[in-house]
C-alpha cells in the first residue's frame, strides 16, 4: 500500500515494508473468499495491519467489522484505531451501560468487545451481519469446546481474522480451533483432523 492508497482510506501514518505485505498478504486472502491467520511475532505490528485493513473494508463496505480482544486490550485497540484512522466511526461495546440493540452497534463501522461480552451478548452479536469479524490474542478460542471458542465461530461474518504470535501452543489442536473461525471446514471435522493428525505425527 502507498501513501496514496493511505490518504484514499484516512490512514494516518506509515507502513513498514513488511508490513505492507502483510496487509497486501490479507486483502489478497479476503479477496479469494477466505479468512486467515495473521500470526507475525509480537511486536511487529500486527495491529496496524489490521487497522489498515480495516480502513480499506470501511470505504467498500457499509457493514460493520467486529474486533473482539482480551479485555485488558480493547482500550488499546480504541487508542490505536483513534491514532491511525481516526476518521472512522469506532464505538466499545463494554461494561454495564452498553447498549441491548444491535441496530445501535451496527451503525458504526467497528464495534471492539472482549471475549467474554461477544460469549454474554452473543445472541445479540448474531443478529447483525458482520464485515469482519476479527480476534486478537486468538490463542483465547485454541479450546474448541470452550464457551468463547464457541461464540466466536457463531457470529455471522463474512470473514474471520484471528490474530496471535502463537497460532500453536500445546498442540495441533490449536490450529484446527483458530482454522474453523476462520476457513470453517477447511482442516476437515475433529474426527479427521484427529485422524490424520495421529497417521501424521504418530
Amino acid at each position: 500500500p502507498t501513501k496514496r492508497r493511505a490518504a484514499q482510506i484516512g490512514f494516518v501514518g506509515d507502513l513498514y515494508p513488511y508490513q505492507a505485505v502483510g496487509v497486501v498478504w490479507l486483502r489478497r486472502m479476503l479477496d479469494e473468499g477466505l479468512g486467515c491467520i495473521l500470526g507475525d511475532e509480537m511486536g511487529l505490528g500486527k495491529t496496524i495491519q489490521i487497522i489498515f485493513l480495516l480502513a480499506e473494508e470501511t470505504e467498500v463496505s457499509r457493514k460493520p467489522n467486529l474486533v473482539i480482544a482480551p479485555a485488558t486490550l480493547v482500550e488499546n485497540w480504541r487508542r490505536e484505531l483513534k491514532r491511525f484512522t481516526p476518521a472512522l466511526d469506532v464505538a466499545v461495546h463494554q461494561g454495564g451501560s452498553r447498549t441491548g440493540f444491535p441496530k445501535t452497534l451496527a451503525a458504526h463501522d467497528v464495534v471492539l468487545t472482549s471475549y467474554d461480552i461477544a460469549r454474554r451478548d452473543l445472541a445479540m452479536l448474531q443478529m447483525i451481519e458482520w464485515n469482519l469479524a476479527v480476534i486478537d490474542e486468538a490463542q483465547f478460542i485454541k479450546n474448541p469446546d470452550s464457551r468463547r471458542s464457541e461464540a466466536v465461530k457463531a457470529l455471522p461474518r463474512r470473514a474471520g481474522i484471528a490474530v496471535t504470535g502463537t497460532p500453536v501452543e500445546n498442540s495441533l489442536w490449536d490450529l484446527w480451533s483458530l482454522m474453523e473461525f476462520t476457513c470453517p471446514g477447511v482442516l476437515g471435522t475433529r474426527e479427521n483432523f484427529s485422524s490424520w493428525n495421529e497417521d501424521t505425527f504418530g
